[in-house]
């Protein structure tokens, strides 16, 4: 028990700090009995003001996590938005009287005529059904979704008839002639938005259950987009575009029928996954690039046909984690090398080395990586040595997109070096 005179002296200096110092808080519900009506009501009106603060920074924690969890959506649109816009730029250079404009898209295309001239297999136009083939399999097989029946087949035609509408206005707008010269309505790709499109549907659904489900289905529509470039359907642009049609219809789709129908018609147990990605977790990363060489060295020996101008890049990456952001990367890919006269050989080459993930501003993540293998250009193979950077964009739970520049150098021999520089992007699952 405290003695009685601590107890007058904490009392004294209570009453006076409640009489030269009104403005510090106290208990307005039950004020002790020297608290003076002057504090009280100070108390009252910091009562007031710290509600309002309160109110004001839950509204602003609110509008980040709404800008973070739809920044896929914005990203999508940027996209689209650059290629609509670099697709009518040149659009007479498009015509058949005229050579194609040199850019990624033909430096694409040269790389697939090189390795597959011939190739012709239409998989992807049922393809691109197999996500939303899927989806139904499973609702009707009565593994729990997202939504009633009613609210899903709902959401799925208002997607589907933005995702219809953009297509074809964009096509027969911008009457881009394919690259197999067969018609004008090349950009965006149809079969590419309609792949994304179910399978955004797809991950829409079931994500809640199992993020493989979300994986498969965008790995289908991918396959989907690159098989048109396979076929000489599509340029690579058309296919970028196509997706991010695809994409972009349905999480409109979806926002439209949740402010019609709001929370009814929901499965009672769905969890609406928040933002998850924890960097101090190991994550496996697999991703498809694509990006375009820049070729070092003299003019005079590109122009004798010594050294190629430049290239399109194609391939594959998969990140194994030892610890958490570093582990080890290899890495598969295919380029064209475009000499003076537009002849062209592929340079193929594997690597393999470390990596480096440094994550930031929750959404972002830089990765730094060097690597050492093999090339083989025009019959001849060298020692490979790249080291490069990139900057990811984490746009899900599962997935991120990647802006990435490397240096690549290839030893044929002592006479011999090719160096270049590959400026790029990638899409890249992770689990």
């Amino acid at each position: 028990m405290a003695c009685p005179h601590t107890q007058r002296s904490t009392q004294k200096q209570s009453k006076h700090d409640a009489l030269h110092y009104p403005f510090l808080p106290v208990d307005t519900c039950h004020p002790p009995a020297y608290v003076t009506s002057e504090q009280q009501s100070y108390a009252a009106q910091g009562s007031i003001r710290m509600k309002i603060h309160d109110h004001y920074f839950a509204k602003l924690c609110i509008f980040v996590h709404m800008v973070l969890s739809n920044i896929m959506k914005l990203l999508f649109i940027f996209i689209f938005s650059t290629f609509l816009f670099l697709s009518l730029c040149p659009r007479t250079a498009n015509a058949q009287s005229a050579p194609p404009k040199q850019n990624i898209d033909t430096d694409i295309r040269a790389l697939r005529n090189e390795a597959m001239p011939s190739f012709r297999w239409h998989y992807d136009d049922y393809l691109q059904y197999a996500p939303a083939g899927v989806l139904i399999g499973l609702k009707a097989g009565g593994y729990e979704s997202r939504s009633s029946w009613g609210r899903m087949l709902v959401s799925d035609a208002f997607s589907a008839a933005i995702m219809a509408a953009a297509v074809n206005g964009v096509k027969y707008s911008v009457k881009r002639l394919r690259p197999d010269g067969s018609s004008r309505n090349s950009f965006p790709s149809g079969h590419t938005a309609t792949a994304f499109m179910t399978a955004t549907m797809l991950h829409k659904e079931y994500e809640w259950r199992s993020q493989w489900i979300s994986i498969a289905g965008y790995t289908a529509a991918t396959v989907t987009g690159v098989s048109r470039i396979f076929n000489s359907r599509h340029w690579i642009s058309d296919v970028m575009a196509g997706a991010a049609i695809g994409i972009g219809s349905v999480h409109l789709g979806y926002f439209i029928t949740d402010k019609i129908f709001k929370d009814r018609h929901i499965s009672k147990n769905f969890a609406d996954l928040e933002y998850l990605y924890d960097p101090s977790q190991k994550h496996y990363v697999a991703e498809i690039m694509f990006g375009r060489r820049y070729i070092l060295g003299k003019q005079c020996e590109k122009r004798d046909g010594s050294l190629p101008y430049r290239g399109g890049l194609a391939g594959l990456q998969t990140d194994i984690p030892i610890i958490p952001g570093t582990g080890v990367t290899a890495r598969a890919s295919a380029s064209s090398m475009i000499y003076s006269g537009e002849n062209v050989s592929n340079l193929y080459a594997l690597s393999a080395g470390g990596f480096w993930n440094l994550h930031f501003a929750k959404v972002f993540e830089m990765q730094l990586r060097a690597a050492a293998g093999c090339g083989w250009l025009s019959g001849q193979a060298g020692a490979n040595l790249s080291a490069g950077a990139g900057l990811s964009l984490i746009t899900d739970n599962n997935f991120k997109v990647k802006a990435f520049a490397d240096f690549e150098s290839i030893c044929f021999s002592r006479s011999r070096w090719l160096s270049s520089v590959t400026v790029g992007w990638a899409a890249a699952w992770f689990w």
